[in-house]
């Protein structure tokens, strides 16, 4: 099983604005410490908001957030949430074309796994996964290219 992109982008978004709470974040401040594109995070940064995980502040002082506790955020709901489908075999796509479907039990057997794949996010929360924060504010300030501390004036409108 594997998850989209934007789903891994989404999670690091998400773990990002938790170890630095407290103050807005720019998108290219994300994409920089990560190394990632600040385009592809831009799209996750607006679907995370309409999805009500983020909220954002134009502005000199502005820039995105979380918008709700750590604690208050499941895995299973932002996998969920953040991938479009879940088909991983013919069998399971609404018009999959497998000569045989009908008497076939892979579909059952690949249903059971990802209902197990996704039971293992669904007993996570955001919080669970940046209870060692200052670990890993450090390494991402490593990743950075100058291997520095950037100044974190957010920048206008948010990015």
């Amino acid at each position: 099983m594997r998850l989209t992109l934007q789903t891994d982008y989404a999670l690091r978004m998400l773990m990002y604005l938790a170890v630095h709470r407290g103050r807005p974040c720019r998108v290219t401040d994300v994409a920089a410490d990560f190394g990632i594109s600040r385009n592809h995070l831009l799209k996750v940064a607006l679907k995370l908001g309409r999805l009500g995980y983020l909220a954002t502040a134009r502005g000199r002082t502005g820039g995105i957030a979380l918008a709700r506790a750590p604690a208050d955020i499941n895995l299973g709901d932002v996998v969920r949430q953040m991938e479009d489908v879940f088909d991983l075999t013919e069998c399971m796509r609404s018009n999959g074309s497998c000569a045989i479907t009908p008497a076939c039990r892979l579909k059952g057997v690949v249903g059971r796994a990802l209902d197990a794949f996704l039971s293992v996010f669904d007993g996570v929360t955001l919080a669970d996964i940046v209870a060692n924060g200052s670990e890993l504010r450090t390494l991402l300030e490593l990743n950075r290219p100058s291997g520095k501390s950037v100044a974190l004036e957010p920048a206008p409108g948010g990015e």
